[in-house]
């Protein structure tokens, strides 16, 4: 067996990398920086590729451009073809009224808004054809982003690069903690179906009570989550904490756990704990607020929900929590991580 293919940068370019997540670039270039990073930090080609539901050779190709091109390789190369009859400055012009504006568009609403401002006059066939090269059609999301302090950001960053270096360096066990929710009712989508007709997803009786979950993310290593009817209270919280406070006792190694800043995470009796569990050798980082992105466990909440989840409706609380084991388990077996399910001592179990 050959030598791994394994990637080197400098704290520079590890830093360039990582701000792609939140430049207004493509899906696809945030990926392939993501690609990068996640390989210099130690992740395999295979672990890498089972992360993001790619082939080992789509890896191995990002690889090698990176080292060929740099930056410059994370980018696809322009298309040749005849020239167009609008103007770069028009296609610019829709893409500032997208990013701008306090509302949202279809493609004929963007046809009429081309033809009124800038009189070119282009059908909304042809319009999302032109406009699938930078933008696409997809669904709108809240943000927080405009909330956020970026200095705080920026030194909570450097700080959080560290504790990666040291955890990939064998100094230390850092995990990442979040909490997230499922309802039996998904919605709706988008699938493939016969042409000149529409699937149908027949809701169950009832919507039923949401299903919360709360995760233990190590990457590569494991994942350690608990399952609730309703949402994730501090008593949950703490029952946590305190296994993995028992589990830092018995290994001896010093471990941090990165999460937001939570109500739960901040109350007074998770406060009266602290000193505790530091002398325990667990110790907590606490992320920026409206910061979400820096938690790589957000990525794991999305691929379980669009991957494992979407397009199906349960008929009950217990069908939808056998869906989240059932998919929790087969991220863990794609990633080859460990997973395991804590049973709270309370009758909201999951």
């Amino acid at each position: 067996m050959g030598a791994r293919l394994r990637v080197f940068l400098s704290y520079e370019q590890d830093k360039t990398l990582l701000n792609l997540r939140t430049a207004d670039v493509p899906q696809k270039v945030k990926d392939r920086a993501e690609v990068i990073r996640l390989n210099a930090h130690g992740w395999y080609v295979e672990k890498i590729a089972a992360h993001f539901n790619w082939t080992p050779q789509t890896v191995r190709e990002i690889l090698h451009k990176w080292r060929k091109l740099d930056l410059e390789g994370l980018w696809d190369n322009p298309g040749r073809g005849g020239k167009t009859k609008y103007s770069e400055e028009d296609i610019v012009f829709l893409e500032e009224c997208l990013k701008e504006e306090p509302r949202t568009y279809n493609s004929r609403q963007l046809a009429q808004k081309l033809e009124s401002d800038r009189s070119i006059k282009l059908s909304p066939d042809r319009l999302r054809r032109v406009l699938k090269k930078g933008v696409i059609w997809k669904r709108v999301r809240k943000s927080h982003k405009g909330k956020q302090d970026p200095k705080v950001k920026e030194i909570k960053q450097a700080d959080l690069d560290m504790l990666e270096l040291s955890a990939a360096s064998g100094e230390i066990d850092l995990k990442y903690l979040d909490e997230s929710g499922f309802c039996a009712w998904s919605e709706p989508g988008y699938t493939y179906y016969f042409r000149g007709e529409q699937k149908r997803l027949e809701q169950s009786k009832r919507r039923g009570r949401r299903l919360s979950i709360i995760g233990f993310f190590q990457p590569i290593i494991s994942f350690v989550y608990g399952l609730v009817i309703g949402g994730v209270d501090r008593k949950s919280y703490i029952q946590m904490m305190e296994q993995e406070a028992a589990d830092v006792q018995k290994t001896g190694r010093i471990r941090v756990i990165v999460q937001d800043n939570g109500p739960i995470h901040r109350c007074l009796q998770v406060q009266q704990l602290w000193s505790k569990w530091e002398q325990m050798g667990l110790y907590i980082f606490f992320l920026p607020k409206y910061c979400s992105e820096m938690n790589p466990i957000e990525l794991e909440w999305q691929h379980l929900k669009k991957d494992e989840l979407a397009g199906q409706m349960f008929d009950d609380e217990l069908d939808l929590a056998y869906a989240v084991i059932d998919g929790v388990q087969a991220r863990g077996e794609r990633g080859n991580y460990r997973t395991q399910r804590i049973k709270f001592n309370s009758n909201r179990s999951g």
